[in-house]
C-alpha cells in the first residue's frame, strides 16, 4: 500500500514538473501579478465611469462599443535614473509576451521616442480584452488592459475615430494620458 502511494506521489510530481516546464512562458496576467509586488511599478484599476464620457454624443454603434467596456487595469513603470536596468528587463519581458500569436495588432504609433501598440485577445466579434502597450526611454512603460464583455473590434475602432472626428471631450482619459506626459491632441494613431 505504501509503495502504491509513493508511486502516485512520484508520478504526480513528475507530471507537475512537466506541466510547469511546458508553460514557462510568462502571461500578461502573470506579469501584472509579479510587477504589482515590485518597487517602482504603479498599478490601478479604473472604472469607465471615471473617464467622464457623455455617451449620448456617440452614434448608436459607438455607444454600444462604449457600453461593452467595463474597466481599465493599468500598470506603469515611470522612467527614473535609478531604474534603467529594470525598465530594459521589463520591456523585454513585455515584448516577448506580445509576440504570442494570440495577440492581434489593431494599431501602432511611434513618434518622438514613444512607441505604442493596441492589440486584442479573442475573436473580432467577441473581445474580452484590448491591450494598449506603450513605452519610452524618457517616460517609462505602461500597459492598459481594457476589459469588457463581447467587445467588437470594428465598433471599438469606430468609437475611437468618432472621438477624434467629433472631438468628444473625455476629461478623465485626457487627464490620465496627460499625467503620463503624452500630448493628447497631437497623438494620431495609424493602423497597420
Amino acid at each position: 500500500m505504501n509503495k502504491l502511494i509513493l508511486k502516485i506521489v512520484a508520478i504526480s510530481l513528475t507530471v507537475m514538473a512537466l506541466l510547469t516546464s511546458c508553460s514557462n512562458e510568462e502571461s500578461l496576467q502573470q506579469f501584472y501579478v509579479d510587477s504589482a509586488e515590485k518597487d517602482g511599478f504603479i498599478t490601478t484599476s479604473i472604472p469607465k465611469s471615471i473617464l467622464g464620457v457623455d455617451a449620448s454624443k456617440f452614434s448608436p454603434e459607438s455607444r454600444e462599443a462604449y457600453e461593452s467596456i467595463e474597466k481599465v487595469n493599468l500598470i506603469a513603470l515611470p522612467a527614473k535614473d535609478d531604474n534603467k536596468d529594470l525598465y530594459l528587463t521589463e520591456s523585454a519581458k513585455l515584448d516577448k509576451i506580445f509576440q504570442n500569436e494570440k495577440y492581434e495588432l489593431l494599431m501602432s504609433h511611434s513618434s518622438d521616442g514613444v512607441k505604442m501598440k493596441m492589440m486584442f485577445d479573442g475573436s473580432q466579434d467577441a473581445i474580452d480584452e484590448i491591450i494598449v502597450y506603450g513605452r519610452s526611454d524618457d517616460m517609462g512603460l505602461g500597459v492598459a488592459r481594457i476589459l469588457g464583455d463581447d467587445m467588437n473590434v470594428s465598433e471599438i475602432m469606430s468609437m475611437i475615430q468618432e472621438v477624434e472626428i467629433k472631438d468628444i471631450n473625455i476629461p478623465g482619459l485626457k487627464s490620465i494620458i496627460g499625467e503620463l506626459g503624452m500630448p493628447v491632441k497631437e497623438m494620431k494613431m495609424e493602423t497597420e
